[in-house]
């Protein structure tokens, strides 16, 4: 019901062990941020407690009784009265007393089913205190209780979480998927657009969701113009170099850290043999560069101009 594209093996997995009758109490979806765990979650509770399919409207308003959801909560408590606002500000955790309100809910039977599904959105965000608490949940679950545990990090969960729950790994989804997944999520996008947002998501659609309506188009345009002619004056890189360091251009300089790799392995797939050592290398130089540029907080001009150089670097082995 849920729509997520990929990750066909991890549903298997999960599907297999449902059927079967033999379904963990605990699972911990595992990879990186905007590759739709949170849809996998959705669809795998879906199919716990609502595998007739009765109560799909309600499940996709989030307001099933036996799928219970703890995220970070809005920073400002809503008034009475007061929608939720999708892009208010959150706070940095999930404090230990939203697990014990969970907790409490869970001495109550469920609604509407004979299970329940409980989903942590994300589990990384969890405040020591509520790890502790949601351990304890883990280790003693009430019957018919499972616990989706989303994680962009599980290498820093708690050992005793992760020892408690089954592992599913989350992959980037290929060239195929990332197409669909983004036609469903952004139909407004032109096929020129789209191989653009394929190339900055990196196999996860929602951190391509991340940069729409940044214009990301015209930005690959120059930077394939550097790519292809050498920009032998360095014209382009430098007037690159002065629009991305303006404050205001933030965002378009973190899609541009994300899109000049992308660039350079793509052109690396076109070239020589002979050639492709070179390509390799400046991969890895951008690469590396874009992670240090953000957590180091590099000059941003000088890094833009020395990642246009990279680009520039393989004019002439492009082959013929």
């Amino acid at each position: 019901m849920t729509e997520f594209v990929g990750h066909e093996a991890a549903w298997r997995q999960f599907a297999s062990a449902l059927d079967a009758g033999k379904l963990h109490h605990g699972w911990i979806l595992s990879g990186p941020r905007g590759l739709g765990k949170a849809g996998f979650a959705l669809r795998a509770a879906a199919a716990l407690v609502d595998p007739a399919g009765q109560y799909e409207s309600m499940i996709k308003r989030g307001s099933h009784p036996d799928i219970l959801t703890v995220k970070r909560l809005p920073k400002e408590a809503l008034k009475d009265g007061e929608e939720a606002d999708p892009n208010a500000e959150l706070k940095r955790s999930i404090s230990v007393d939203q697990i014990r309100q969970l907790q409490a809910a869970l001495t109550t039977r469920p609604g509407l089913s004979n299970k329940r599904a409980i989903i942590i959105d994300a589990a990384d965000d969890l405040e020591r205190g509520g790890a502790n608490a949601l351990l304890k949940s883990l280790e003693e679950p009430p019957v018919g209780t499972y616990f989706l545990l989303i994680s962009h990090a599980s290498d820093r969960l708690l050992p005793t979480v992760r020892s408690r729950c089954r592992m599913l790994r989350f992959e980037p989804l290929d060239h195929r998927d990332m197409s669909t997944a983004l036609r469903q999520l952004a139909p407004e996008l032109s096929a020129h657009d789209m191989d653009v947002y394929i190339r900055i998501g990196k196999g996860a659609p929602g951190q391509a969701l991340d940069f729409i309506g940044l214009e990301l188009s015209k930005l690959e345009d120059a930077m394939t113009s550097i790519l292809n002619t050498g920009d032998r004056n360095n014209q382009v890189r430098s007037a690159l170099a002065e629009q991305l360091s303006l404050k205001a251009a933030q965002p378009r300089y973190e899609a541009f850290l994300r899109l000049a790799p992308a660039l350079i392995a793509d052109c690396a797939r076109q070239l020589n043999v002979k050639d492709v050592v070179h390509a390799t290398e400046a991969w890895a130089h951008a690469s590396a560069l874009a992670s240090r540029a953000l957590s180091l907080s590099l000059d941003k001009q000088s890094v833009v101009f020395e990642m246009g150089s990279l680009l520039a670097s393989l004019q002439p082995n492009k082959a013929g």
